[in-house]
């Protein structure tokens, strides 16, 4: 019986490596991007929601000059899509969204995540939950 509890776990250990390398190998797949890119008004940010691949998660800051947090959230967002190359990382002013008017200064920086297509997540005042030197 002792033997059989140490071949149980060898195999349990096999059967978990083999796991992760799979997902790894699949979590690998698809566009590495590791920059953050800079959109240049409301059809390119629809066209780069709508045209990416499924799998791929877009976390799009949305920020103006002048808002407090918003060059530090742009650093903090460099360094993340360095380290996250699988994540596209992008950023647009809230004047080129042609929706303006809905980002004011009182919401920015607003940080949005999509999937496939869909809003999975949005983040208004995103530097109301830190204190005022945070970073990636």
């Amino acid at each position: 019986l002792i033997n059989s509890d140490k071949e149980d776990e060898t195999c349990l250990r096999k059967y978990r490596k083999r796991c992760m390398q799979d997902m790894h190998q699949r979590l690998s797949f698809g566009p590495k991007y590791g920059y953050l890119s800079e959109l240049q008004s409301g059809e390119q940010f629809l066209e780069t929601i709508e045209k990416e691949r499924k799998t791929t998660t877009i976390m799009v800051h949305i920020y103006e000059d002048g808002i407090k947090g918003c060059d530090l959230l742009n650093s903090s967002l460099t360094c993340l899509a360095a380290e996250y190359c699988m994540v596209r990382f992008c950023k647009i002013k809230a004047s080129n969204t042609g929706a303006g008017d809905r980002f004011s200064s009182d919401v920015l920086p607003t940080l949005l995540v999509y999937r496939g297509g869909e809003l999975v997540s949005n983040f208004l005042s995103v530097t109301e939950q830190f204190n005022e030197e945070f970073f990636a």
